[in-house]
């Protein structure tokens, strides 16, 4: 179970630390009952790894981050600063040493995240990833994904994937839960329109949809839309948007669930077309789930999009729907090749969680066609559902 309390950590670690963790950890410890229990496993596990650490060891694990400090201009915080503004963050990108200290602290963090790896505290279930390219994309017009490819099978299948979505979702967002996850962290889907939203009421499942999201996006565009050409400006309005009450936006369960609320808010002030492109915001939502949450199921349903209109270039952020009123076109032909790539960088976020490797089956899938891309340790060898229940099920102790 998720802790409602923050690990107690030392001050003498603390101090031992170097000054650009300060203000992430702190955020991190501030809001502590807003991470999702991988990432307070995580966390914890690192800080107790790193304070068992000898002391020799310790310090040439971080002394290559603390020369680079000693190089560069930082912002002066005091020891409880918690969180980077977005001024901090620019001068810490500024830096000519940037380059050098995050290749620093990759590699600092690659080695706590391998010792904590061989304690085996964070060992989890067996998961599965979804990927799925909408109807109506010319799939025949160039081969899907043939880098992956080489590394799993295509799987044929006895009707097209778009007719068995539904219900290969439904089996395994009502399946019973392995005993070391919390619900929260059992069934995650993006979409585009809202085909599986009714899983959240049926199931554990957390579905976020671009299309019911549709009042949030609107009020963050707005307020978006008044940014000042400051950096004050800017700070100010990602203030004002993270202390705006989005509840009543987002409806139940999203918005009376403080975890998913935040993760809502937080993906949309996160940039990466999440505000306006329906694609971008399947696609970077599931990477950030798989690296926040990391949940044992993952759907990543992708849709068409409209062909871009040309924007005003008084706008900032905007839905083109109301920045120009021109009908609106579907638009197969980009939509394919948005997809196809944003669902390939699915599968590659996936890759870089500790957690999954090993332990991940991943289908790659178009709606319209009556065959799937297999990657993972193993192949079904009959019907799809039955096979993914298997794998999810398999060494773990089901919860009665």
């Amino acid at each position: 179970m998720s802790d409602a309390v923050p690990p107690p950590i030392s001050k003498q670690l603390i101090a031992k630390l170097p000054k650009t963790f300060g203000p992430t950890l702190n955020d991190q410890l501030k809001q502590w009952d807003l991470l999702f229990p991988a990432e307070q496993r995580s966390l914890k596990a690192q800080l107790d790894w790193l304070d068992r650490l000898p002391r020799d060891e310790f310090n040439a694990l971080l002394k290559p981050i603390f020369d680079v400090e000693a190089k560069m201009d930082l912002p002066r915080w005091d020891p409880s600063t918690a969180g980077l503004s977005v001024r901090d963050a620019g001068t810490l990108a500024r830096s000519p040493y940037y380059p050098q200290w995050r290749s620093a602290v990759e590699n600092s963090f690659a080695k706590i995240d391998a010792g904590v790896g061989k304690s085996g505290l964070l060992k989890r279930p067996a998961g599965v990833l979804i990927c799925v390219l909408p109807a109506g994309l010319p799939v025949d017009s160039q081969p899907l994904w043939p880098a992956l490819a080489k590394e799993g099978a295509w799987v044929p299948l006895d009707a097209p994937f778009g007719q068995m979505l539904g219900p290969v979702a439904a089996a395994l967002a009502r399946r019973a839960l392995p005993a070391s996850l919390e619900a929260i962290e059992a069934t995650w889907v993006f979409e585009c329109e809202a085909a599986l939203s009714p899983l959240a009421e049926s199931s554990t499942a957390t579905v976020l949809s671009w299309t019911a999201l549709a009042a949030a996006r609107r009020e963050f565009l707005g307020h978006l839309n008044t940014i000042g050409r400051d950096l004050r400006s800017v700070d100010q309005t990602n203030e004002d948007l993270r202390r705006l009450d989005i509840a009543r936006l987002l409806g139940k369960p999203i918005g009376t669930n403080p975890r998913l609320r935040e993760f809502v808010r937080s993906l949309l002030l996160s940039g990466n077309g999440s505000l306006v492109f329906n694609n971008s915001f399947v696609q970077w939502g599931a990477a950030e789930a798989l690296r926040r949450v990391q949940p044992q199921v993952l759907i990543a349903s992708f849709g068409v999009r409209p062909k871009l209109k040309p924007f005003s270039s008084s706008v900032l952020f905007e839905d083109q729907t109301r920045a120009n009123p021109v009908a609106e076109q579907e638009d197969p032909a980009g939509s394919m090749i948005d997809s196809l790539k944003l669902a390939e960088y699915v599968y590659l976020a996936s890759q870089r969680v500790p957690a999954y490797e090993g332990r991940l089956i991943t289908l790659m899938a178009s709606a319209d066609l009556s065959r799937v891309l297999v990657l993972g340790p193993e192949r079904p060898a009959g019907d799809l559902t039955p096979f993914l229940l298997r794998w999810l099920s398999r060494d773990e102790r089901v919860r009665q």
